[in-house]
């Protein structure tokens, strides 16, 4: 790679990170791409030779989470016996990853660009798909009541969703996904047992 090709690359990265830690502190509506640009000390049009649009950092800033979530889900073998405890763990640590700016996220989606808004409903699908298949695997085994895979998949996610957006209340000046771990998943795995 070229110098100039590792600035162009060091300079997105900068763009990206104050956008995240921005963003995450005072939600997409109060960010400005002039004040991430004079955050990062580079001109205001530097933000729109990375990003042609203010959608597209939007966007950027949502591909990372969901490839920071597919990897954190990708680490639990497809097929295996692992069950819906382990997929539970996965996700609440790749929530913990990027728990401020996925609840602000959270907050703000009905008002994020569609293909941002078409991007966390993926993530949260891929979140989902691994919990069926998980709960199908414990069934199974006769590890916990048989149940409709996709209400619990979706129960699930409403559970942690509403978790991160009361965070202030669940977690005051903490992380909910670490504080209220263990309550998060055994509100859960409570309306499962046999």
């Amino acid at each position: 790679m070229s110098k100039r090709a590792e600035q162009k690359q060091s300079t997105r990265e900068q763009l990206l990170s104050v956008a995240r830690k921005t963003v995450a502190e005072q939600g997409f509506a109060a960010t400005s791409t002039a004040a991430i640009a004079k955050a990062v000390g580079k001109a205001h049009g530097t933000v729109f030779v990375h990003f042609p649009t203010r959608d597209a950092l939007v966007e950027a800033l949502l591909n990372d989470i969901g490839a920071s979530m597919t990897d954190a889900l990708a680490t639990i073998p497809d097929g295996s016996d692992v069950g819906v405890s382990a997929v539970m763990d996965a996700h609440l640590d790749a929530l913990l990853a990027n728990e401020a700016l996925y609840a602000q996220i959270l907050r703000e989606s009905t008002q994020l660009p569609a293909a941002a808004r078409a991007r966390l409903f993926a993530f949260q699908s891929g979140v989902a798909w691994r919990m069926r298949a998980a709960l199908a695997r414990d069934i199974d085994a006769g590890r916990l009541r048989a149940v409709d895979p996709a209400a619990v998949a979706n129960l699930w996610i409403a559970q942690c969703n509403h978790y991160l957006i009361n965070r202030d209340l669940f977690a005051p000046n903490e992380m909910v996904c670490a504080l209220r771990r263990d309550e998060i998943k055994a509100n859960l795995l409570a309306l499962l047992q046999p």
